[in-house]
């Protein structure tokens, strides 16, 4: 199932919103940096999923992906 325009509504605002508030960056700022990520990339590629996780999730993934590079580095997809 492909995320359809209302469900990635939904994580461009609850992520951008924590991007925001964790890192004062105004709205603007927070969206583009998280719809320029690999982990955007990885949440409208059907075939990972990422749309079933938590804005949460998807969150920590952005934020590994700033620190190491590697969105995949994030608790939540290494499974520890």
């Amino acid at each position: 199932m492909m995320p359809d325009a209302r469900m990635l509504d939904y994580y461009d605002r609850h992520v951008s919103r924590m991007i925001s508030e964790k890192y004062g960056l105004d709205e603007r700022s927070a969206i583009r940096a998280f719809l320029e990520s690999e982990t955007y990339r990885m949440l409208i590629t059907p075939e990972l999923e990422i749309y079933a996780l938590s804005p949460v999730i998807v969150f920590d993934m952005w934020e590994n992906e700033k620190v190491s590079g590697d969105p995949r580095q994030s608790v939540y997809i290494r499974g520890e």
